[in-house]
């Protein structure tokens, strides 16, 4: 029966557009847990099935519970802090196992995050680095300021500046929406310097995206132009998120159709957010 019943969750999942699943979290989530435990219990053994498995968590993390957790924070902190909790094992889990791929690869992997040593790496690694630097900021993020998790943000950034001087295009732009998040963290930079860099990073991600990505617009919206008061600005980035016709590009079409729920969400808050 439960065989039955995940069966009919996925042909509905195929066959229902993509906007209305948005609205239904607890059926996405039904489907995200379902497949994990599918590949985990197939005990995933090939390269190809630990990076599925890794994905599939980090996404799941991101996409669902964080963004519930990020919507229910106000009104309900103590059921808020479990879905933290519950993304913040996700993306252990996949730390682990993006760990284990690279050191496998490279023994001494970790003497090189650490700054210790020098690789080679290659463009099949782009990959494997991004979705271990994803799986770093996640547990960071879903943390809540755990100072155990916070001391690997250099981690991130040396992971995602190798992928991006290896293969600077990478997935239309991803590792410069990654650097932009990445660099809005930075404490050590000045106000100056860390707009720049955003900005540097922000006009890439553009640039390769072709402009069809929302993710962008969003970010900046949201870890500059909130925290620096910039409220027609935020307005304004948020406001052509929600304006995009997502259906332009297959490739975006779900990550745009998350980014412009969470745009009309940060617009429904936009008082509790600038003084003015």
């Amino acid at each position: 029966m439960r065989h039955a019943n995940l069966s009919l969750i996925l042909i509905y999942l195929s066959c229902t557009p993509k906007a209305i699943l948005i609205e239904q979290p607890k059926l996405v989530s039904l489907y995200f847990e379902n497949k994990i435990k599918k590949i985990e219990k197939d005990k995933p053994e090939t390269l190809k099935d630990k990076r599925l498995l890794m994905k599939t968590q980090v996404e799941y993390a991101f996409g669902v519970i964080v963004e519930q957790a990020d919507r229910l924070i106000d009104d309900d902190y103590v059921g808020a802090l479990e879905e933290y909790k519950k993304s913040y094992n996700l993306f252990n889990n996949a730390k682990k196992i993006g760990l284990s791929i690279l050191e496998n690869r490279y023994p001494n992997f970790n003497n090189w995050l650490n700054g210790n040593a020098s690789i080679q790496f290659k463009k099949e690694d782009v990959q494997d680095l991004y979705w271990l630097a994803a799986s770093y900021g996640g547990a960071i993020s879903s943390s809540r300021g755990n100072p155990f998790e916070i001391v690997n943000l250099p981690f991130i950034g040396r992971m995602l500046h190798k992928c991006i001087e290896i293969d600077s295009e990478w997935q239309k732009g991803a590792l410069h929406s990654a650097m932009m998040s990445f660099t809005s963290t930075r404490t050590d930079l000045s106000e100056k310097i860390l707009r720049d860099s955003v900005d540097y990073y922000f006009k890439n991600a553009i640039k390769f995206s072709n402009g069809k990505d929302a993710g962008p617009y969003l970010t900046y919206a949201e870890l500059i132009h909130k925290p620096f008061q910039e409220k027609n600005a935020f307005l304004d980035k948020l406001n052509y998120v929600v304006d995009m016709d997502i259906h332009k590009n297959s490739k975006y079409e779900l990550t745009n159709l998350i980014a412009k729920s969470r745009a009309k969400w940060l617009l429904s808050k936009k008082d509790e957010y600038f003084l003015e």
